[in-house]
């Protein structure tokens, strides 16, 4: 696996972007929404923000307006024309979304990330395509960590306060670590959980680091930051 301690320093780095084209956006016409008189919603963000895309010939474009359906792990993106579209993944490299600044700004969960990259090549998970884009929160040669987003569609049980049920979304994030040999672990973003999923002789420095820099690893941040340590020779 290409080494990739980061994400961070990609977003951080000019010279990813380096290879900025017009771009043809290859996709198809997005559809009408199928989802009319469901509650909650099928999108990672429920507004419409800006991503950076990459294609598989090198083509780089940023400022693109995206929606990323996460229940059908879909990327709908304004084009050229202006017309909404739904990007062909076979053409995708990654992409780079920018998180809304009202949900950077509202300060309830901290340690967000403002940029989150989506990579696809992960079919080695149960339940992944290999189309499919997936969080890439950290990648190196002794761990990764990726997150699948992804909104259920669910129609809840009947009751006395809801005669007549309806479907509605449920939001859900599975986090998986990677180890060297590609092996995969479904894990809790919290310390103890994630310590238990490394490896033996990982386990001390892991705990001595979570120590020695305060790190809180349900926050975004300080999750980058462990795995970067970890993946140093």
């Amino acid at each position: 696996m290409k080494k990739l301690l980061i994400f961070v320093c990609l977003l951080a780095s000019q010279g990813a972007y380096a290879q900025i084209s017009n771009l043809d956006f290859n996709g198809v016409p997005a559809r009408l929404t199928p989802y009319t008189g469901v509650d909650g919603s099928p999108y990672l963000f429920p507004d419409w923000g800006t991503a950076s895309v990459a294609t598989t010939n090198g083509g780089v474009k940023e400022g693109v307006s995206y929606r990323f359906d996460i229940h059908t792990n879909e990327l709908e993106v304004v084009n050229e024309a202006g017309n909404n579209i739904i990007l062909d993944k076979d053409y995708l490299d990654y992409v780079v979304l920018e998180r809304p600044a009202s949900q950077l700004a509202q300060g309830t969960t901290p340690g967000l990330l403002p940029k989150l990259l989506f990579k696809k090549g992960f079919e080695f998970i149960s339940g992944v395509e290999a189309t499919d884009l997936i969080n890439v929160l950290a990648e190196g040669e002794s761990y990764s960590l990726v997150r699948k987003f992804y909104s259920d569609l669910v129609t809840p049980p009947k009751n006395s306060y809801a005669p007549a049920s309806g479907k509605m979304f449920v939001f859900e994030e599975t986090f998986y670590l990677i180890n060297s040999d590609r092996s995969v672990t479904s894990v809790k973003t919290r310390a103890n959980a994630l310590i238990k999923a490394l490896d033996a002789a990982d386990q001390d420095r892991a705990k001595q680091l979570i120590k020695e820099r305060k790190l809180d690893l349900g926050r975004e941040d300080h999750l980058v930051e462990f795995f970067a340590e970890l993946n140093k020779p």
